[in-house]
C-alpha cells in the first residue's frame, strides 16, 4: 500500500486518527481469542467507566453473552458512507468508474444469488464475479488483486468507536463472553482480524454471508443462539440499526439494545449547524449523476467523532473542529498544489495568520519549504510611504473609527522620531481634535502632506530595516510566494513598492478592488468574481479570519543597528488578549486534531471538493448560525491589528440572514461609512471607492 496510509506503529486509542497498513489475515484460534479476552478482562478490572456506560452494568450482568454489531458500532470509518471505500480505491488506482461499477456489482450479485438460493447474503467473491469495469484504455488490476485491495483498504481505514468500545470494555471486565454479529460480505476471518487489530477481540464473529442468514431478517440471531448453546433471551445485543439490531433481535427472542450511531447523535444535536451537516451529507452521496464529495463525507465523520469525544464542547472547540480545521487544512492543501504547479521554492506565510497555517502544513506532511515571514498592514505601511507617498499617505489616518491625529500616530509606535513629527504637525493642526467628518479628515490629510519630508525620512529608515530583515530571511521575489488570508492585499502591494517588482501571492480570497496581477492566486474567490463567496466575506469576514488568529506577539517595525536588525513589537492591549487567549488555544487544538484526522486522506481529495465543502460550512455559519454559534462567537472581541480603536466584537460586523436573537450587537453607522468613503475617494480614487460603496450598500441594505 502507498503513502496514503500511515504505518501502524502503535496501539489504536479512542483519540488517535491513525489509519494504518495492517498485517495480513489473522489466524488466531478460538483458544487464542479466549486468551485475549481474558487479558482484556484483567486489564479493565480497575477501569472507571463513563456514567453512560456504567449504567448498562445491570443489563450486562443479566446476560450470558454480549453481542455487538460491527460496522458503525464497534468499528467506524473516516467517512459517512461505506461505499466511500470504493471511491478511495478508484482514486488510488486511477480506475475511473470503479466506484459505480463496484456498487452495481453488489446489486447484481445480490439479485442473482437471491434468485438461485432465496437469500441475498453474498460474499465478496460473489460481488467481484459480477464486477464489470468500464473500458478506459488503461491497464487494470486483476479481479483478485482488486478484491484484496478492498480488504486492505477496509483494514487500513477502520478504527474503534470511541463510545461503543467503552461498553465492550465493560463487558470484558465483567467476564462476559463477547461476540460480534454483522450483516456483511467481508469474510469472517477478515472481520476478526480487523477487530483484533483495533484491540477489540471477540470469541466468535457471525457474518451473514457465511451463514446465508441476516440479522435484519432475524434468522441469524437464531443460528447464533444455537451455535453458542444458549437460549436467545440470554444474549444481549448492541447495535446502531434499529430495525436489524433492535426490532429484529427482539422478534427473535434476543434482547436488542439500540445504540444510536455517532452520526445520529450529531444529527440530532441543535448546537451543531444542521443546515451545514445536512448539505454535507447530501453532497457526500452520489445522487442524480452528481459526483460524491469525499471531503464533505470526511468532515461529517470527523464531527461525529468530535461530538463523541466532547459531549460538552465549548464554542471555541466546536468552531475549531467544524470550521477552523477544514479551512486551515483546505487552504494548506490548495497552497501545496499551486506551489508545485508554479514551481515556487519557498512559501512565505505572513504573520500573524501564518503561524497556525505553518503548523498544519507540517502536520499534513507537505514537502515544500514554508516559513513565517513578518508582514502586516502596519509593518509595510511606513516603508511603502517612501516609494508611494501620494498613494499611501491617507492610510496613516485611522479611518475605521473616529480618533485624533495623536492617537493615529500612537498606534503606529514610530519610535524616537515620533515626537519631532508631532511637534511639526501640532503647528499645522490641533493634534487632539477628533477626526469625525470629511472636512476634518481633509485638513488632517493636508497637514500630513505638508510633513512629507519628515514622514519620508522615517519611512526610509523603516524600509531599509525591513528590507534588511527580508534579505536576512532569504526572501526572493522571483522564486518565493507570499501567503495570507487576503481580501485587498495591501501588504503585498506595499512590499512590491519596496522591491519594485511583482511576486507571487497565495490567498484564501481577494475582493473586487484588491491589488491584482497574474502572479496572484486565490483559493475560494478571486477578485470578487464568485459572488456567493463574496457575500459570505461581506457578511462575516471576521469568521473567515478567526481560524488564523494567533497569540504570537506582533512586530510593528524593524530597527537597524549596525549590521543587524531587531524587531519592535506592537504595544498590545493585554485585556483583549486575555479574553481571546482561552478561545484561541481551544480552537487551535481542534484545528490540529482535524489536520491529524484528515492527513491520511488528504492526497485523495480534490480541490473542488475542498471548495464546495468549505462553502457549505461557511455559508451556513455566516448566514444561518445556530443560537449557540451566534452567541458564542458574536461576543468575542475582534482582533485589532493596529492598536487602539473603537471596541468591537465579531458580532459588530456580522450580518446574518435571520436576525432573530442577534440584535444585541452594535453595528457600524452611516456616519462611519461616509467618513470612510471620503477618505477612500482621496486615497484610492473614484473607481475603487465606487466598488467599496457597492459593498457597503449590499451590507447595509441587501443583507440587513
Amino acid at each position: 500500500m502507498d503513502q496514503l496510509f500511515m504505518p501502524h506503529t502503535k496501539q489504536a486509542t479512542d483519540t488517535e486518527y491513525e489509519f494504518a497498513c495492517l498485517p495480513g489475515p489473522n489466524t488466531l484460534t478460538v483458544a487464542g481469542r479466549s486468551e485475549l479476552n481474558a487479558k482484556k478482562q484483567s486489564a479493565n478490572l480497575d477501569k472507571a467507566f463513563p456514567p453512560d456506560t456504567d449504567r448498562l452494568r445491570p443489563l450486562i450482568e443479566q446476560a450470558d453473552i454480549i453481542s455487538f454489531d460491527v460496522f458503525d458500532t464497534l468499528l467506524i470509518r473516516p467517512f459517512v458512507n461505506p461505499t466511500d471505500v470504493f471511491l478511495i480505491i478508484e482514486r488510488r488506482t486511477g480506475i475511473i468508474g470503479f466506484h459505480d461499477a463496484r456498487v452495481q456489482a453488489e446489486i447484481a450479485a445480490r439479485e442473482k444469488y437471491y434468485a438461485r438460493s432465496g437469500t441475498a447474503e453474498v460474499t465478496l467473491e460473489h460481488i467481484y464475479t459480477e464486477l464489470n469495469l468500464p473500458d478506459t484504455g488503461i491497464a487494470c488490476m486483476s479481479i483478485p488483486d482488486l478484491l484484496q485491495l478492498e480488504i486492505d483498504t477496509e483494514k487500513a481505514l477502520l478504527t474503534r468507536s470511541p463510545t461503543v468500545s467503552e461498553i465492550y470494555d465493560l463487558a470484558c471486565a465483567m467476564g462476559k463472553t463477547v461476540i460480534a454479529i454483522s450483516d456483511m460480505y467481508l469474510p469472517e476471518q477478515v472481520i476478526l482480524s480487523i477487530l483484533e487489530d483495533n484491540n477489540l477481540p471477540v470469541s466468535r464473529a457471525f457474518v451473514s454471508c457465511s451463514y446465508k442468514a441476516a440479522k435484519h431478517e432475524g434468522k441469524l440471531y437464531s443460528l447464533v443462539a444455537k451455535t453458542m448453546g444458549v437460549e436467545p433471551s440470554r444474549i444481549l445485543h448492541f447495535g446502531d440499526n434499529f430495525k436489524s439490531d433492535c426490532f429484529a433481535a427482539l422478534e427473535a427472542g434476543v434482547a436488542g439494545y439500540y445504540l444510536p450511531s455517532l452520526y445520529d447523535r450529531v444529527y440530532h444535536d441543535t448546537r451543531y449547524n444542521q443546515r451545514a451537516i445536512s448539505q454535507l451529507c447530501q453532497r457526500s452521496s452520489a445522487n442524480k449523476g452528481a459526483k460524491k464529495n469525499l471531503f464533505a463525507s470526511a468532515v461529517v465523520a470527523y464531527m461525529a467523532r468530535f461530538k463523541a469525544a466532547h459531549s460538552q464542547a465549548s464554542m471555541a472547540e466546536q468552531f475549531g473542529a467544524m470550521y477552523g480545521g477544514p479551512l486551515v487544512a483546505g487552504f494548506a492543501t490548495w497552497m501545496n498544489a499551486v506551489m508545485q504547479a508554479d514551481k515556487v521554492k519557498h512559501l512565505r506565510l505572513a504573520t500573524r495568520d501564518g503561524y497556525i497555517t505553518k503548523e498544519i502544513w507540517g502536520r499534513l506532511g507537505f514537502s515544500g519549504i514554508a516559513s513565517i515571514m513578518q508582514s502586516s498592514r502596519r509593518l509595510t505601511l511606513m516603508p511603502a510611504l517612501y516609494s508611494a507617498f501620494e498613494k499611501e499617505i491617507g492610510s496613516l489616518l485611522n479611518t475605521s473609527t473616529a480618533c485624533t491625529l495623536r492617537e493615529c500616530f500612537a498606534r503606529l509606535t514610530l519610535g524616537k522620531e515620533e515626537q519631532e513629527l508631532l511637534e511639526v504637525l501640532g503647528k499645522l493642526i490641533p493634534l487632539d481634535r477628533v477626526i469625525d467628518s470629511p472636512a476634518k479628515a481633509s485638513a488632517a490629510l493636508k497637514a500630513l502632506k505638508d510633513c512629507e519630508s519628515i514622514i519620508k525620512r522615517i519611512a526610509a529608515a523603516e524600509m531599509e530595516a525591513y528590507k534588511a530583515y527580508l534579505a536576512a530571511e532569504g526572501f526572493d521575489p522571483q522564486h518565493d510566494a507570499m501567503a495570507d488570508c487576503g481580501w485587498a492585499l495591501s501588504s503585498q502591494r506595499r512590499t512590491e513598492y519596496m522591491f519594485g517588482e511583482e511576486f507571487r501571492g497565495y490567498y484564501i480570497g481577494t475582493l473586487e478592488h484588491a491589488h491584482m496581477h497574474d502572479k496572484i492566486r486565490s483559493f475560494l474567490f478571486h477578485k470578487g468574481e464568485n459572488k456567493a463567496w463574496v457575500e459570505i466575506a461581506e457578511r462575516g469576514v471576521e469568521l473567515l479570519e478567526l481560524p488564523f488568529a494567533s497569540l504570537e506577539p506582533q512586530v510593528c517595525r524593524f530597527e537597524k543597528t549596525g549590521d543587524s536588525v531587531k524587531p519592535v513589537l506592537l504595544a498590545n492591549e493585554p485585556q483583549y488578549d486575555f479574553v481571546r487567549t482561552v478561545f484561541i488555544q481551544q480552537m487551535q487544538e481542534q484545528i490540529r486534531s482535524f489536520a491529524d484526522f484528515i492527513n491520511p486522506l488528504v492526497s485523495m481529495l480534490t480541490l473542488d471538493e475542498l471548495r464546495e465543502g468549505l462553502f457549505i460550512l461557511f455559508e451556513a455559519l455566516v448566514k444561518y448560525p445556530t443560537p449557540y454559534e451566534y452567541h458564542g462567537l458574536a461576543t468575542l472581541p475582534h482582533s485589532r491589528e493596529l492598536g487602539a480603536s473603537e471596541f468591537a466584537t465579531i458580532g459588530t460586523f456580522w450580518v446574518v440572514e435571520d436576525t432573530q436573537g442577534t440584535n444585541q450587537i452594535h453595528n457600524s453607522g452611516w456616519r462611519d461609512y461616509i467618513r470612510l468613503g471620503w477618505m477612500s475617494l482621496k486615497q484610492a480614487g473614484p473607481a475603487i471607492t465606487w466598488m467599496k460603496i457597492k459593498r457597503v450598500l449590499r451590507r447595509k441594505l441587501k443583507y440587513a
